[in-house]
C-alpha cells in the first residue's frame, strides 16, 4: 500500500511535533531559578504542571471543533449530519488513564535524557501489538511481529545505555530502576 502525500505529511508533521513536544518538556526541566529572599536556587520539577499544561493545549482544540460545527450549521446545505445523541462522560475513563499515562511519562522525562525517553516511549507499539492479538483476536503477519521484535531489541539497548550513562542529572531512571535512587553516588 503506497502512501499518499497528505499520509506522508501528516506522518512528518507527527514525527515533528512529538519530537518537539519531548524537547521542549525536557528544556523546562532544566530551568532553574532562586528561590525567595535570596534562598536556594530550586530546578523545574513539575511534570504534573507540564502534563495539564499539555492537555489545557489539547482541550482548545475542542473550541476550534465547535466553531467549524457552527461554521457548518450556518450555511444553506450542512455538509455535517446530525450524530445520536450520547453521553459525554463516556469518555472519562478513557480520558483519566490518559492523563494518569501522560504524567507518568512526564516523570520518567524528569529522571531521564528526552533521547532515552523518546525511545521507551516506542513501547506502545508492543503493547498495542500484543494486546490486540490477545483481546481483540487479531492475528500479526510477520512483518508485525519484526517490527515488535525490533522494537524490542532497541529498548534494551536504550534501557542498557541508560544504566550504564552518567548524565549528571539528579534523579536517573536507572537509580529510580536498581533502587539507588537517594543513595550516595561516591560508589558509582
Amino acid at each position: 500500500m503506497a502512501w499518499s502525500r497528505y499520509q506522508l505529511g501528516l506522518a512528518a508533521l507527527m514525527l515533528l511535533t512529538g519530537s518537539i513536544n519531548t524537547l521542549a518538556a525536557k528544556w523546562a526541566d532544566n530551568f532553574s531559578a532562586p528561590g525567595c529572599g535570596g534562598s536556594e536556587e530550586h530546578g523545574f520539577q513539575h511534570p504534573f504542571l507540564q502534563a495539564v499544561g499539555m492537555f489545557l493545549g489539547e482541550f482548545s482544540c475542542l473550541g476550534v471543533f465547535y466553531l467549524l460545527v457552527w461554521r457548518d450549521r450556518r450555511r444553506p446545505e450542512p455538509s455535517t449530519a446530525l450524530a445520536q445523541p450520547f453521553n459525554p462522560l463516556l469518555f472519562l475513563p478513557p480520558a483519566l488513564c490518559d492523563m494518569t499515562g501522560t504524567s507518568i511519562m512526564y516523570v520518567a522525562l524528569n529522571m531521564t535524557s528526552a533521547s532515552s525517553f523518546q525511545m521507551l516511549r516506542g513501547s506502545v507499539v508492543i503493547f498495542t501489538g500484543l494486546l490486540s492479538v490477545a483481546f481483540l483476536g487479531r492475528k500479526l503477519e510477520l512483518s508485525q511481529w519484526l517490527g515488535i521484535l525490533v522494537t524490542v531489541v532497541g529498548l534494551v539497548v536504550v534501557g542498557l545505555a541508560d544504566l550504564h550513562s552518567s548524565h549528571g542529572q539528579r534523579h536517573k531512571l536507572s537509580d529510580v530502576i536498581t533502587g539507588t535512587w537517594g543513595k550516595g553516588r561516591a560508589g558509582k
